[in-house]
C-alpha cells in the first residue's frame, strides 16, 4: 500500500472513530428536559469534544512524525 492510501485510510478511520465518539454525547443533549440535565450533557459533550481533540492531535503526530 502506498505512503498516500495509508494516510487516507488513517483519516477516514479517524472521522468515523470521531463520530462514533460523538453520537452519545450529542443525543444526550438533544434529550434534555430541565436545565439541570442540558447542563450536564452539554459539559459532556465540551468534555468529549477536549479529549479527542487531545487524542486526534496525538494521533496524528505519531502517524506522520512515525
Amino acid at each position: 500500500m502506498t505512503q498516500k492510501t495509508q494516510k487516507t485510510r488513517f483519516w477516514v478511520i479517524l472521522a468515523i472513530l470521531n463520530i462514533a465518539a460523538m453520537i452519545y454525547p450529542v443525543s444526550l443533549y438533544a434529550q434534555a428536559e430541565s436545565n439541570e440535565t442540558q447542563l450536564f450533557a452539554a459539559l459532556v459533550l465540551v468534555g468529549v469534544g477536549f479529549l479527542l481533540a487531545i487524542t486526534d492531535t496525538v494521533s496524528a503526530v505519531v502517524t506522520y512524525i512515525l
